[in-house]
């Protein structure tokens, strides 16, 4: 009787086939492109300190 691979060791092998794909120097290549993304999402901010003393300016001159 053959015994059949629990969900864990079926996870494992389709993660090591995955990773055997890859190409150590095009990872490298996409790891850095998701750094450099990541460091560009990083500059959107809504409320920084300049923004929330206009907002307050606006509100201030709304009640004068």
């Amino acid at each position: 009787m053959m015994s059949v691979p629990s969900f864990f060791d079926e996870k494992r092998l389709e993660e090591e086939k995955r990773e055997a794909q890859w190409n150590p120097a095009e990872r490298w290549r996409i790891i850095q492109e998701m750094i450099v993304w990541a460091d560009a999402q990083a500059t959107v901010r809504r409320n920084t300190p300049k923004r929330c003393l206009e907002l307050q300016r606006e509100k201030d001159s709304r009640l004068h």
